[in-house]
């Protein structure tokens, strides 16, 4: 059934427009969508259908870049937050498509950043950082392309290095000081997912650099 547009109002910022039908019924439209329109004007039932849907994708696309603008994020986590909204299959498609298509969204950058990120604050071993881009989501070849210039006895140095201010402070007044640091940075570097041999081995030379060579104690 067709139905007449009752009054159009312009919203604070000069981008939206409230359309109201006759019988109370309204929805928000980005203002180019809504140039055309005008009070009194007839809609027939698809026309009404088709602006609301416009209307459901610009909001969102706008609160998908509200998300973005808090932190990059993988096409997969745009992807659920999308389907939590209820969003009909092919309108999440259509605004995933533009978020991609200007630059919003792109799995590669994202992986590349977010291991750039890790290893600089919390470095920890390409098997590690594999499994938590999996878990964003992140497609596999674009996983291995993001870590392709990873090196793992760096990464259980930077990680080490980070830890050991504190675990010489745990173990001061140890009687076995060294062989407590290499014990707890051993387990450290292992549950940043670095294998034990390079965790054992780490352990030693981090702890030679903060005791200035000390090598008093038995393994």
């Amino acid at each position: 059934m067709p139905r007449r547009i009752s009054s159009l109002r312009t919203g604070r910022n000069g981008r939206t427009v409230t359309v109201k039908l006759e019988g109370g019924e309204s929805f928000p439209l980005p203002e180019p969508a809504a140039a055309g329109l005008h009070p009194g004007q007839t809609l027939e039932p698809g026309e009404i259908e088709r602006l609301k849907r416009e209307s459901r994708l610009e909001d969102a696309y706008g609160r998908c870049l509200g998300l973005l603008a808090r932190r990059p994020r993988s096409r997969a986590e745009i992807e659920r937050y999308l389907r939590g909204r209820k969003l009909a299959e092919a309108e999440a498609s259509s605004v995933l498509e533009r978020l991609a298509e200007r630059g919003w969204i792109d799995d590669l950058k994202f992986a590349r950043l977010w291991v750039e990120n890790q290893q600089e604050f919390r470095p920890r071993s390409g098997r590690a950082l594999r499994l938590e881009l999996r878990r964003f989501g992140i497609p596999d070849d674009d996983a291995r392309e993001a870590l392709s210039g990873l090196q793992e006895e760096p990464a259980a140095l930077a990680a080490a290095r980070k830890k050991a201010p504190r675990l010489v402070r745990a173990v001061a007044g140890h009687p076995q000081a060294r062989l407590e640091f290499q014990k707890k940075m051993t387990a450290h570097l292992a549950s940043r997912g670095f294998d034990y041999e390079l965790s054992r081995e780490t352990a030693r030379s981090v702890w030679r650099e903060c005791s200035g060579g000390d090598e008093g104690g038995k393994d």
